[in-house]
């Protein structure tokens, strides 16, 4: 956007919200200052870059959430972190599945429930389970942690010795919240940006978030019991902002340490055959849009 179109859409913004569209626009620009000042802070680490047979995705999970809940789950005792190398998914995807690590690629299998999966479709993988495709509920406006689970138990089994590693990307605890909902707010906004406008109440987002975090914490469980690989690593494809250095959520090419550092937690997964997966019906899948579907989750 040039300067020119900037102040354009400011006084549009101005003259639909007054002050709260001045504070939205000043923001905006506030962004544009941190994405310039990237080559400043450090690069993240590519995750095919560390050892593991089992990564699971959380969305948007920030370290400290799952550092806050960690002693409510046994798998949850190796507390680290990382640099992400993205503070998007998209960007995630783009940087995570690069061509020079194209030999990787070719021996993993990714589970998705990420709308943006979509750009890597084409990869070489062992196998590309697109969740997001048929896993969509109108009536959580999102995609259920159960259905991810049981795409990749499914997933897993059927391939097992055939793939070194895999990929599970859970949505949560990335918002709409499943067991906790909480309002989005005006044309500006989602629940985080909402925040940042001065609506909403940030304790309470804080408890959907976390109510979130453990919802799809309860599913991680059930995936470890039912899948088998030597090293699982639990992370995130980003954090997300809650008005650190002014940062709400998670925008692109953001280097700051809430949205690029993320947890990496370590354990082991074994398939004691505990739970049968769900065969997905047909007459449960969505009947919204993709752009209704891309609303919910707060990205338009």
């Amino acid at each position: 956007m040039s300067f020119r179109d900037f102040l354009q859409t400011t006084r549009e913004w101005v003259d639909e919200e007054g002050l709260l569209g001045l504070k939205y626009a000043i923001n905006q620009a506030w962004m544009g200052v941190l994405r310039r000042s990237s080559p400043l802070f450090e690069d993240g680490t590519n995750v095919y870059e560390k050892d593991w047979n089992l990564l699971l995705i959380l969305d948007a999970c920030r370290a400290d959430a799952i550092e806050e809940v960690a002693d409510e789950y046994s798998f949850l005792d190796s507390p680290e972190t990382m640099r992400s190398v993205a503070s998007t998914s998209i960007e995630w995807m783009e940087k995570t599945f690069a061509d020079e690590y194209s030999d990787k690629i070719e021996n993993t299998v990714y589970v998705t429930a990420n709308p943006h999966s979509d750009s890597v479709r084409e990869l070489s993988f062992v196998d590309f389970e697109d969740v997001y495709n048929y896993g969509w509920n109108d009536e959580i406006g999102g995609i259920p942690a159960e259905i991810v689970t049981d795409a990749s138990i499914e997933v897993g089994r059927k391939y097992d010795e055939e793939y070194d590693r895999m990929i599970v990307h859970y949505m949560q605890p990335h918002f709409p919240s499943i067991p906790k909902p909480i309002g989005h707010g005006n044309r500006f906004d989602n629940v985080w940006k909402g925040l940042m406008m001065g609506r909403g109440d940030e304790d309470e987002l804080w408890e959907s978030y976390i109510a979130n975090l453990r919802y799809v914490l309860d599913q991680v469980e059930v995936l470890l019991e039912n899948i088998d690989a030597d090293t699982v690593a639990i992370s995130a494809d980003h954090g997300n902002g809650i008005g650190e250095w002014g940062v709400y959520e998670h925008p692109v090419g953001i280097p700051t340490a809430s949205v690029k550092t993320v947890p990496w937690y370590e354990t082991i997964a074994s398939d004691e055959y505990t739970y049968d997966p769900v065969e997905i019906s047909s007459s449960k899948q969505s009947k919204s849009n993709p752009e209704e579907q891309l609303k919910s989750l707060g990205y338009l």
